[in-house]
């Protein structure tokens, strides 16, 4: 088993099944124990049963454990069809109920006048009834969407708001008087009436019915997907969802689906489904953590493989041996109201006011509760690293995070005496200057293995203050050293905090008696040391314009190749080195050579992929032909020979590799000319080559390859201190084909050659403002 020391990308959205794979690969053996103690998704379970393991997993937000035991079972597909059938024959107000519950979704069909049951309707935020309607009559065939009339808003009427239906759904959330019950009232407006009457009727009846039975999960399984397609938070089909909508507000426009065809299609497609992986589930955790070989009459018997179910950290972990578990690999809990607030109602509608109030905790808490979600994880660290193995590790993979995400579990995980292997940080945006100490959203790999409790040797407030900056300036330094090149502040943030833990500060930060919260310390200390060292050791370089923001970079510039040529050149020969790649395996071999602090951001890769390769079927991907290396050297070779031919064509005498050049004319009296030839992003060379005191004098242009355009104005754009040295230095830039489409033409002159510079590196704004001949 080797570790995972190098990030690997998330290359299809959603699916992070190589990512698991490869942890469980590097961290476990044949039959060992993983463990998911905050289970979001069948994803761990599915890769730990293929790879040949055990693995149990559980959660205390009873619907993911819903989603993922069904996931994992074959539903009992006549029963559940048949449940379906039953309840839509059950009498309601003198009808079948299905009839009841579809004909308040009734509208008339403007081609034949008869009356049809819609299939949505179009809301606009805050009116009282809907704005248009789709249709599709059965009888003349006419299909569409068309204005609502007097007819539609009359049939909202037939339902009372606050009937007996509005009571029943509230009641199954929160039954006492208080913030719990207050709050699921709000929640209920996200329903219009027509749909929370619906609900209520389908869960009542459900409930009455199968509860017991067979068929009950995938019935509820059903209900959730007509909680979540059938709230004001939907917008219409077509049309984009609105940034509003993580926030509870509904979009301007939303959907008000057809509930009772939803919830028939989504039982027969249920009823139709095929397990992820084929597999008995364990009844308890018992089974899988401790299997038994034996039956009580001697017979041997499969062991059980997998365990799905709701269950919080402490009773998991009473019954899992101690240090029997090799991996524990989840995906952390989110925090704050936005994220708890439906759950906490879905789980009231589903399973009752007692499991909802087990929700309500996380639901009352802020997203920027940190402090909160500290001493909780750091709980849970404290009761989970009992049943891990003494060589086992803990990873947890977080998709899109902030900066306090970073900092509450390194200080959790550090409380609790566990020990930091690595972390990996992937920035989810591009890399730009942000203000001097805010983050970047990303994708975060922690790793940690069991450790041992602080030293006990004394150390005062002020030496771990001290300390605690020295270290910071010394990582931050570090970071942009083997980086090779400015970067925005998470990218510091990042191995700061790596390296506190490495030195064991964290935990004393933990385990001292300062008044100050832990946060607030570090933040406070780690903010003061980069600012003491700005101006000395650091500086914060600045856009025009852009006061507030700023990249890192080093006072005395490292004599090391930038971290985005070095990755340039990587694409480059990963593509060379095979007829063609598949792009996973691809980025794979892209990230495994920059490990650690040196993992690339997305953009850059994937601007070089584009750069260098060409999309072949099936996502496959080959270098270009004309990037193959006799291609290069034989293009090179032709804007070398039309250099020379023009110099000598002007008096000049041509020189090749003087002062690290590629062409140099030079004259008597006359200022002379100096030429590099580019067929890369590569521009850090320009500014070695520009201190040779031959050139000062003397114009200097670069010869750029067409190919590399886009790439060179991403490279420009991502950084305004780059720019200002090109232009500092007196770099003009000409693109090879308008140089050859140039020279071709008779009667050129010297004088012309300036009309050819295509590019001013200080006019370059953002990514869409460049322009090239």
């Amino acid at each position: 088993m080797t570790s995972v020391d190098y990030f690997i990308p998330d290359t299809e959205a959603h699916n992070l099944s190589h990512v698991i794979v490869a942890y469980i690969k590097a961290h476990t053996e044949t039959n060992a124990l993983v463990v998911d103690p905050f289970c979001q998704s069948p994803a761990i379970i599915v890769e730990a049963l293929a790879l040949g393991r055990r693995v149990v997993a559980v959660s205390f937000n009873p619907l993911d454990a819903l989603r993922t035991r069904l996931a994992l079972i074959s539903p009992p597909a006549r029963e559940l069809l048949a449940a379906v059938t039953r309840l839509g024959d059950l009498p309601k107000a003198g009808v079948p109920l299905r009839e009841h519950l579809q004909r308040l979704y009734r509208t008339t069909c403007p081609q034949c006048s008869k009356e049809i049951i819609a299939d949505y309707f179009v809301w606009e935020r805050g009116q009282e009834t809907p704005k248009r309607v789709a249709y599709h009559c059965t009888a003349c065939g006419d299909a569409g969407l068309r204005d609502c009339d007097e007819s539609d808003a009359r049939i909202l009427r037939e339902i009372q708001p606050r009937g007996l239906h509005y009571w029943y759904a509230l009641d199954r959330v929160a039954r006492r008087e208080g913030s719990g019950r207050k709050f699921a009232s709000t929640l209920l407006e996200l329903y219009t009436t027509r749909n929370l009457y619906v609900l209520a009727n389908l869960v009542l009846k459900i409930d009455d019915l199968f509860a017991g039975t067979a068929v009950h999960d995938f019935l509820r399984l059903a209900l959730l997907r007509c909680f979540e397609l059938g709230s004001k938070l939907n917008p219409p089909p077509g049309e984009p969802g609105s940034p509003h909508v993580p926030h509870l507000h509904p979009p301007a426009r939303f959907v008000e689906r057809n509930l009772w065809r939803l919830f028939e299609d989504t039982a027969q497609g249920l009823a139709r489904q095929t397990p992820a992986v084929e597999v008995p589930l364990a009844t308890n955790v018992k089974n899988v953590a401790q299997p038994s070989l034996m039956t009580v009459t001697g017979e041997p018997t499969p062991p059980a493989r997998a365990f799905v179910g709701r269950m919080p950290i402490r009773q998991l972990v009473s019954e899992i041996p101690p240090d029997c578990t090799s991996l524990i690999l989840t995906q952390p809990p989110q925090i704050g109201r936005t994220y708890w607030a439906l759950p906490y109602l879905w789980t009231g509608w589903l399973y009752g006011h007692i499991e909802s109030s087990l929700l309500w905790p996380l639901v009352r808490r802020r997203s920027s509760d940190w402090p909160w979600y500290l001493r909780v994880m750091n709980a849970a660290f404290s009761a989970l690293q009992k049943i891990l193995h003494t060589d086992g590790h803990i990873v947890f993979i977080g998709q899109n995070k902030g900066l306090a995400y970073h900092e509450a579990l390194a200080l959790a995980a550090a409380g609790a005496n566990l020990r930091l292997e690595s972390v990996l940080y992937h920035p989810r945006v591009p890399e730009t200057a942000t203000k001097p100490f805010a983050g970047l959203r990303g994708d975060y790999r922690f790793t940690w293995t069991r450790g041992t409790p602080p030293p006990p040797w004394p150390m005062s407030s002020e030496e771990l203050k001290a300390k605690l900056r020295q270290i910071a300036v010394i990582a931050a330094e570090e970071v942009l050293q083997q980086r090779g090149e400015p970067v925005p502040f998470a990218r510091l943030h990042c191995h700061i905090w790596q390296t506190l833990a490495w030195r064991g500060i964290l935990q004393r930060v933990m385990a001292s008696k300062e008044p100050l919260p832990p946060l607030d310390l570090l933040r406070d200390q780690i903010r003061t040391a980069l600012q003491e060292a700005t101006g000395h050791t650091l500086v914060r370089l600045r856009d025009e314009g852009e006061e507030d923001e700023c990249l890192w970079w080093l006072k005395e510039v490292p004599d090391v190749l930038p971290l985005t040529e070095r990755v340039e050149q990587a694409v480059h020969e990963i593509l060379a080195a095979a007829a063609d790649v598949e792009y996973s395996e691809f980025m794979s071999l892209v990230y495994q050579r920059f490990p650690g602090i040196l993992t690339p951001d997305g953009e850059w890769v994937m601007a070089c992929l584009k750069s260098y390769g060409q999309q072949l079927a099936a996502g496959r991907w080959a270098l270009k032909e004309a990037d193959r290396p006799e291609q290069r050297q034989g293009a090179r070779e032709k804007v070398t020979h039309l250099l020379v031919d023009l110099g000598k064509r002007w008096g000049y005498l041509p020189e090749c590799g003087v002062h690290g050049m590629d062409i140099w004319w030079v004259q008597a009296e006359h200022i002379p000319f100096a030429f590099v030839i580019l067929d890369s992003a590569a521009l850090s060379r320009l500014l070695r080559i520009s201190t040779a005191e031959a050139l000062t004098r003397a114009r200097k242009f670069v010869i750029f390859s067409e190919a590399r355009q886009d790439l060179l104005r991403l490279r420009l754009a991502r950084s305004m201190a780059l720019r200002k040295q090109l232009v500092a230095s007196g770099w003009q830039f000409i693109q090879d084909t308008a140089l050859r489409q140039w020279a071709s033409q008779s009667g050129i002159a010297l004088a012309d050659l300036d009309s050819l510079v295509s590019l001013d590196p200080l006019a370059i704004q953002s990514r869409t403002q460049l322009s090239f001949i």
